[in-house]
């Protein structure tokens, strides 16, 4: 099993890590836009706005209340991309065991996608934010860009595992930057009208087709993790 799955895990890492320039950022778009529309990303919404406003936020201060949440995010994550790609640097002299703790990692990862285990904290956290306005919108994208949710941040966190790997820092607040990007859109536009949030997330079909993203992504960091142990073995 292993002799098939790994050629397609090597094929996944040489188009992520080493394949062309705008393949990785391309894939962190799509991965950003995709998890705004998981389930439990997209039910936190209305309480993200709500609790920056103080109550239901509507038309232009909506908008601005949610344009300043995803620069708190974007902010938070080019951090985090400098920190991976600055440990990366430092633990490839670990060898074997830095490929060992990433795949394990990433195999965590998509059993939390896969809804097996939990063990990442959910959006809850983003209420215990008090501050209102647009400061209290900075805040929350700050904190929403550790904690997004239990369903988004596996994937983030799959994606620092590959700036880690590759260890450039540009590359790696590129890719960031290109999902909170991707993971921002979604909450902009229902900062103009959370509604919208309700009417997506009550159908059928998106429940179905949220579930397929889900489980495919969980696939893709599943392969990915498998790769990284088989290099460190």
């Amino acid at each position: 099993m292993l002799e098939f799955i790994t050629p397609i895990s090597e094929q996944l890492a040489f188009w992520i890590v080493d394949g062309a320039w705008w393949i990785a950022p391309l894939i962190a778009l799509i991965a950003g836009v995709l998890t705004s529309f998981l389930p439990c990303c997209l039910a936190a919404i209305p309480l993200v706005v709500g609790v920056v406003s103080g109550s239901e936020a509507k038309g232009r201060r909506g908008f601005q209340i949610a344009l300043i949440f995803a620069l708190g995010n974007a902010l938070t994550l080019t951090a985090l991309a400098v920190i991976a790609a600055l440990l990366g640097q430092l633990m490839r002299g670990a060898g074997s065991w830095f490929y060992l703790i990433l795949g394990v990692l990433m195999v965590l990862m998509a059993l939390q996608m896969f809804g097996l285990i939990n063990v990442l904290p959910g959006t809850h956290l983003l209420a215990k934010n008090k501050r209102r306005g647009y400061i209290g919108a900075l805040l929350a994208g700050i904190l929403s860009g550790l904690f997004s949710s239990a369903c988004a941040t596996p994937v983030l966190v799959v994606l620092l595992g590959l700036v880690a790997v590759e260890g450039n820092i540009l590359w790696g607040v590129t890719l960031l930057l290109c999902y909170a990007l991707g993971h921002s859109v979604l909450m902009v536009v229902a900062g103009t009208s959370v509604g919208l949030t309700n009417q997506i997330s009550s159908s059928a079909k998106y429940k179905t087709a949220a579930k397929a993203a889900q489980i495919t992504m969980g696939v893709l960091a599943l392969l990915l993790g498998i790769y990284l142990l088989y290099l460190g073995f």
